[in-house]
């Protein structure tokens, strides 16, 4: 069987479908058996691929620009994407949408979540009308919708119609890359990243569905830390009113955005922090709080879109409407050395469930059954 994976979005992209697509991919073809697994992706400007020589098959396109193809499958509904990719009898389209492609070849997609139905007012204005305009095309095109959690699963049938056996969950797992690098290494790395003292952590890109200004609020209200907050993430859409908003803080001088790290330098970070911070409105999933159950730091987080699912009774999962409420839940956890305890090893035993492997396993399984 040979099956064509669209890699675009690991080009450019660290974080998000990008970062799917980074980590899922060696994944896949570790566990190809016998199968053939081609990467397509527009490579007009010769970047190159974003994967190491020799991973899996690589078929990029020279010769015309990516872009240009993009705005003409937008505008016109072509041409098909068969003109560009190699033959295959499964196409696995990661980023929402299916491009023009004739019948015959099976057509899976990842629908990643459903921000723009559920939470519109988030999203990027031309990003979420373009979904709403081409998703249920998609979702008619779609021999096999792939999603990461059941959450999304469910919303995917309840808003599309799709009937319950055309859609898998592959739930997701800490990335492979992210290793815990030696003790002593963990307090050089905090050192230089020029913090100091304890601190509390959130990871994630910084927009509006993140929810910042409640993260910024419920640290002004905690009266028994005197640390730092560290945000982790890069600049996103309409980041301005969250600048903004973090300068403004009555506690500016204690928050420190530290922008995109390396894998190892956010390893270190989840080791030495008192606890993560994850109040975000809506997720599909929500790697940093298996990131950091991983790596032994305690989670808090907000009820929004899949967070239950995937952090269990292993975190703190609390409503978005009462920051006094976060504040007093983070004070009482960092009282109280026992349940902090507790926290961790029960953080551990969940993270392990969560794996990379039996992603890549259940897609070629997906994949498999359509051909």
């Amino acid at each position: 069987m040979k099956v064509c994976i669209d890699i675009q979005a690991a080009i450019k992209q660290r974080a998000g479908v990008g970062r799917y697509v980074h980590t899922l991919v060696p994944e896949l073809a570790a566990t190809a058996g016998q199968d053939t697994l081609t990467g397509f992706f527009f490579d007009f400007r010769r970047n190159g691929s974003p994967f190491e020589t020799g991973l899996i098959e690589e078929s990029p396109c020279h010769w015309i620009p990516g872009a240009l193809i993009q705005q003409s499958w937008k505008r016109l509904g072509l041409p098909a994407y068969t003109r560009f990719a190699p033959e295959a009898d499964v196409y696995h389209f990661t980023n929402f949408i299916i491009p023009p492609l004739p019948s015959g070849p099976k057509a899976v997609v990842n629908i990643h979540d459903c921000c723009f139905v559920t939470c519109p007012e988030t999203m990027e204005p031309k990003n979420r009308a373009y979904l709403q305009k081409r998703i249920q095309a998609t979702v008619d095109r779609a021999d096999h919708i792939l999603t990461i959690s059941e959450t999304i699963a469910k919303e995917i049938q309840e808003e599309f119609g799709v009937p319950e056996d055309r859609v898998t969950a592959t739930l997701l797992g800490a990335p492979p890359a992210l290793q815990s690098p030696p003790e002593e290494e963990v307090a050089a790395r905090v050192r230089a990243l020029g913090i100091d003292g304890p601190f509390l952590l959130h990871v994630g890109t910084l927009e509006p569905r993140k929810n910042h200004s409640f993260l910024f609020n419920v640290f002004e209200q905690l009266d028994a830390f005197d640390g730092t907050l560290v945000l982790c993430g890069m600049k996103g859409w309409q980041v301005e009113p969250i600048l903004e908003a973090m300068q403004a803080s009555p506690r500016a001088d204690r928050i420190l955005h530290l922008d995109y790290v390396s894998d190892l330098d956010l390893a270190s970070l989840y080791q030495r922090s008192e606890a993560l911070l994850f109040p975000s409105l809506y997720e599909g999933f929500g790697l940093p709080p298996i990131e950091a159950m991983r790596q032994g730091c305690p989670v808090l987080c907000s009820d929004g879109g899949s967070l239950p699912e995937v952090v269990g009774d292993a975190g703190l999962v609390l409503p978005l409407n009462d920051p006094s409420e976060w504040a007093h839940q983070i004070e009482s956890l960092l009282g109280d050395p026992d349940r902090r305890a507790k926290l961790l090893n029960a953080g551990h035993a969940r993270a392990a469930r969560f794996s990379w492997r039996r992603c890549a396993e259940e897609t070629w399984d997906v994949y498999r059954s359509l051909a």
